[in-house]
Order: structure tokens, then sequence, then C-alpha cells
């Protein structure tokens, strides 16, 4: 007979843990395990499932799943990744990005206790090579039945926060240069967002990698390869600040009723990169461009049935016709070229190599693929035709005869880079290209110019002529930033005596460096090193020619 009041007293005082109170559209609720509470003016006290931050709130509710859990989030600004730690998030595990939080639960929500989602922000202002290696992301979800609601999702690298209910918590981005900075990628089915806002730039990422996603009354900002494929945005408002939102959308394709898209871009809009279905229902969009052309995307398979219906472009009635009425444009086979490891005198070396400077990045040469391709480029060198890189780490060399003295030596070489910005390369993470005259392909020995993807620029590279010693580069003139490694870039590199010059032109434009060689050698050799990435990453080479000189 004692055990029954023994265990009312323990559930009273179970109960008496619990009692923090708040509202939620009008209705009082009381936190427990099923509604936990988030403030930044409370203090974390898990008995009474009340926390000061998002990540005490989700890591509990993960520990302690119930059927189903909501979090509530009083107006605030929460850091799910420390702003002020100086350190770099790395992948963990094996992983491709970091995560500033991971969890892994079903049957969950997440409601800001405003309804203006610009007042509950979770944050977080790193991206690939600013504060990060890899794409930093700031969650991933593992589960199924997600929602927000109220609630902005801000990656804030490249994007300043403002915060209008206490300026005090404003904060300037991370630096001008917009690399990819992403939100949440999740691993389930049924994600959904109610009245949130989805703020970054590259690859904003929201709800990325759900089987089936639907936003409703949302705001998205973003740049390329941003948008979830697989999703539903219904009255959403849209602003592209370049002009492929989406990489590619799933086998059902993305879908957008009544939604408001304002576009920043000028010349032509396209929707994705890759060809991939897209619905787009009564959409109005708008453009400060006049004669802003909107496509599917570059290369449209007519497999994929795209259908636009009741839109608009600067209130005129506007719809692309489905993409099984646009034939493919016709290209010429890409060639894929043997590789030829050997160093042969008089003989061209293809190979992969990874050197000694990208050691403290994460890839390893395959020499299972042939290292150079011949054919067209893509994105911006589309049209242009030549060697392109076929692996990561691809390298070129000729080795001249070794019982001949090289006095002066002139490459020219035409250049066509994929990317179109003028970025060159992927991302910052020790991605180049090598140009070298005066090499010894055998000791790696000789003189040149590097362009570099640097994490200053988002639409420029930096370039500087280096000497090579024993495969060990250091750079002989000081970095400058260059706008004019993109489609139309000719570069003449030149040994004279201990005189190097690299003239780089594009159009009327041109940029001069020059250094001094302080080891002036005899050979003839050439030496092409790109580290960067393929495909869309890779650079077009169109033409080399070389030629010595007596001096």
């Amino acid at each position: 007979m004692r055990i029954f009041p023994t265990l009312i007293i323990l559930c009273a005082t179970a109960i008496c843990h619990a009692q923090t109170k708040f509202s939620f559209e009008g209705k009082s609720l009381t936190s427990s395990r099923n509604n936990i509470y988030v403030s930044s003016k409370a203090k974390t006290n898990a008995k009474k499932f009340t926390f000061n931050s998002m990540n005490e709130a989700l890591a509990f509710a993960e520990k302690n799943a119930a059927d189903s859990t909501t979090i509530y989030i009083e107006p605030s600004v929460y850091w799910i990744d420390n702003p002020d730690d100086d350190g770099i998030r790395k992948p963990l595990n094996g992983e491709n990005e970091p995560f500033g939080m991971k969890a892994k639960i079903s049957n969950l929500k997440i409601i800001g206790l405003s309804k203006n989602p610009e007042d509950v922000i979770l944050a977080c202002n790193r991206g690939q090579t600013q504060g990060a290696v890899g794409n930093f992301t700031m969650f991933h979800f593992s589960g199924d039945n997600i929602s927000i609601q109220n609630i902005t999702l801000g990656n804030y690298c490249n994007v300043d926060l403002t915060y209008p209910l206490n300026p005090k918590l404003n904060r300037k981005k991370r630096n001008d240069a917009i690399v990819q900075a992403q939100l949440a990628i999740c691993n389930g089915d049924n994600y959904k967002a109610e009245n949130c806002r989805f703020i970054s730039r590259l690859n904003l990422c929201p709800f990325a990698g759900a089987r089936h996603a639907t936003f409703n009354n949302c705001y998205f900002e973003c740049t390329d390869d941003a948008l979830c494929g697989t999703g539903t945005y219904n009255d959403c408002s849209l602003t592209f600040f370049s002009s492929k939102p989406f990489y590619t959308t799933s086998a059902q394709g993305a879908t957008f009723n009544r939604c408001k898209i304002h576009t920043k871009v000028s010349g032509t809009q396209y929707l994705t990169k890759v060809s991939g279905p897209v619905k787009m229902i009564d959409c109005e969009w708008t453009s400060d461009d006049p004669n802003l052309d909107i496509k599917w995307c570059k290369d449209p398979n007519p497999k994929h049935l795209c259908i636009m219906q009741g839109n608009t472009l600067n209130g005129k009635p506007f719809n692309l016709p489905p993409t099984p009425n646009i034939p493919r444009p016709i290209k010429h086979p890409t060639l894929a070229l043997q590789a030829q490891p050997e160093i042969i005198e008089g003989a061209w070396t293809l190979d992969a190599y990874k050197p000694e400077d990208t050691a403290d990045f994460n890839w390893s040469i395959d020499n299972s693929k042939s290292p150079w391709c011949y054919g067209e480029g893509i994105d911006g060198a589309e049209g242009c035709y030549g060697m392109i890189q076929n692996v990561k780490g691809a390298r070129m060399m000729f080795t001249a005869k070794s019982n001949e003295d090289y006095k002066g030596q002139i490459l020219n070489i035409d250049l066509a880079p994929c990317k179109s910005a003028g970025q060159g390369f992927g991302s910052a993470t020790g991605q180049y290209l090598d140009i070298c005259i005066k090499f010894d392909t055998k000791t790696l020995t000789g003189y040149g110019v590097r362009f570099v993807r640097t994490p200053q620029h988002d639409r420029a590279v930096d370039v500087y002529l280096v000497e090579y010693k024993d495969s060990k580069v250091t750079a002989i003139c000081k970095a400058e930033k260059c706008t004019l490694f993109k489609k139309g870039c000719q570069l003449t590199l030149k040994a004279t005596g201990d005189k190097l010059t690299a003239t780089i032109k594009n159009g009327d434009k041109l940029q001069e460096l020059s250094a001094v060689m302080q080891s002036p050698n005899k050979f003839g050799g050439i030496h092409i090193q790109h580290t960067g990435s393929t495909g869309a990453s890779a650079t077009v080479i169109t033409a080399i020619h070389s030629e010595y000189t007596e001096k």
C-alpha cells in the first residue's frame, strides 16, 4: 500500500520540473518531453525541458526521442556553430562536408514563436575555404517527417546578418568572395517548411537530399547549384543572384506553384545546370533586364518533360515550350586519350600526378581513367574544342632532347576555362593550373606561371610566376588578381637570359608579369599541371605552340 503514494509523489515532482510556460498562436503551453522550449534568455534545465540554445534542445530531442517532438524557439539569433571560434571545421569520418550539427530523429517540428520568420534565426557563417575545409553545412538530418515553421535558416558566410529586433546581434559577412556555404542536407522523406526563410548564396541546400520536400510561403536567396531538386514550392518568393539555381532535379522534378521570382541575372536565366524536369504554374517573374531570356538549361534532354503554364515576365505572359519539342544539339563525341606515363625524349607524357603542395587536400590520383580527353568544353567553354582534363591531377609534359642546349624559349597557349565568371576552378582548395617552360621533366625543375583560385575572389584568380626545383614550387613574384582567365584567354610565356615574362590577353585586355630566374638553365621541356576538378571546373587547352630562341 505504501508503494502507490510514493509513486504519486515522484510523478508530482516530475511535473513540478516541467513548468516553463509559454504561448503559441494564442494557446498556453507548458514545456515537456514532447514540447521542448528554447530561449536565449533562459537557463538550460533539462528537467524542465528548457534550453538556452538550439544545439542543446536538438541533442536532447534526439537522445530522448518521443513519438513526436516539437521544439519551440523564442525570437533571437541562435548560432549553430560558434562564429567567434577561429578554428577550421573539417569533414569527419570520411564525410565530404563538415556539419554544424547532425541529428538522427523523425517526427520533429521546429517552430519559431513569432509570425515573422526574420525574428527567429538559426545561423552559421562558414563555407568552403572560409572557416571550413569542404562545403560547410549547418545541419544534417537523418529521419522522416521533419518540418520547420516561422524560422530563418541562414549561412551568413557571404551575406550580412541584419537583426532589427536587436541590432547588437547584427554581424558582417565573413567574406565578399562567394563560396559553397550550405544549410541543411537530409537523408529521409517528407520534409516541410512553412513561412520560413533560407538565406545563403552558393549551394544553398534547403533540405537537399530529402526524397520529398514541400515549401509553403517561404523565401529563398541563392546563386547556383542551390535549390532542393525534389521540392514543391507553393506561394514562395525567390531571388536568383546567378543563372542556374538548380544543379539538376530529381526523377519527379521540382514544381513551382504561384511563386514570385526575381532574377538579378542579365542576359540568359537558366533553371538547371544539367537537364532535369521542372514544372512552373502561375508564377510571376521580374527582372531589371528588359531583354532577359529564360531557358530550361543549355542542353535540355527531350526525356525530361518541363511544363510552364500561366506565367508572366515583367507583367507580360511568358511560357517556355516543353523540352520534348526542343532538339538536342549535335556534338562531336569526346575522345579519351590513352595515358602515356613514360618520360621519353622528344615525346609527350600524359598522366595524373598529385603535387606535394596539395598534400593538405584529400584527393588521390585515379589511374584507371585516361588522364586527358579531346572534346568540347561546357558552360563558359562551350564551343571550344581541345585537350580537357579527364581526372583530377591531370598532367601533360613534353621532354626535350637532353643532348641539346636550349637558351631562350617561348610558349603560346590558348585557354578556355569552363568557369564563365573568371574564378577558373571549382573551389579554393589547392586548385590551380601551372604552365611551365625551360623544364626538366625528370627532376621537375624549371619556370612557369600559376593560375590559382583563392578565397579572396569568386570572379577572378590569382596569378604569379613560379620556380620549380626538384618538384618543390616557390613564387618568384607577387601574386596579382587576374580577371582574364576565362574563355578567350591567351598566354605567352617567354624566357630570355635570366628574365621570365608572362603576358596574359583576353580581347583587348592585357596583364603582364615578370621576374628574374635565379638559376637559368638549358632545359627545353614543357610542363602543364592541373589540380582542379574536372567537368564544369576543367580548362580546355585549345592551342599550344612552343619555339626556342638564341637568347
